[in-house]
């Protein structure tokens, strides 16, 4: 089995079903993670009913895979930064998704074949006038010359 997470991941998992040892978390579409008990309590004596419940979302960091292959994760070695990152994530996400179904009125593009004709105009106009002054100053150089 391919694996889809890398050890110290973060994901943000549902809780589908409290176990006796832990709680089997829905990570994605195709996979499901198995949080220990040892990595939800901190204090110890606490049940997992009383810290989890099922459809609760939780922040959670993969910690390695179990023998069934399914990704191992901890929630007491996300520490605050995890979650002050995991959060910036999340709303830059949801801002990303409201821009994109924004609509927008952009001013028709100006056709190519314009702005080529409107550069090749200018440009014309500037060599004309760098040639007649060519002309003038060879005529000046002429007629002092001559008159000299």
């Amino acid at each position: 089995m391919a694996e889809r997470y890398r050890v110290g991941d973060l994901v943000w998992a549902r809780v589908l079903e409290i176990l006796p040892n832990g709680a089997l978390l829905y990570l994605d579409e195709e996979t499901q993670g198995f949080l220990h008990l040892s990595e939800i309590a901190e204090e110890p004596g606490n049940r997992v009913e009383e810290r989890l419940q099922e459809g609760m979302e939780l922040l959670v960091k993969v910690i390695g895979y179990d023998r069934l292959g399914r990704p191992t994760v901890s929630l007491r070695r996300v520490t605050d930064l995890d979650r002050e990152m995991a959060e910036f994530h999340r709303e830059a996400l949801e801002v990303r998704a409201l821009l994109s179904q924004r609509a927008v009125n952009v001013a028709e593009p100006v056709r190519t074949e314009e702005r080529l004709e409107w550069r090749l105009g200018r440009w014309l106009a500037e060599a004309e006038a760098a040639l007649t002054a060519l002309r003038r100053r060879r005529n000046e150089r002429l007629s002092r010359a001559l008159g000299e």
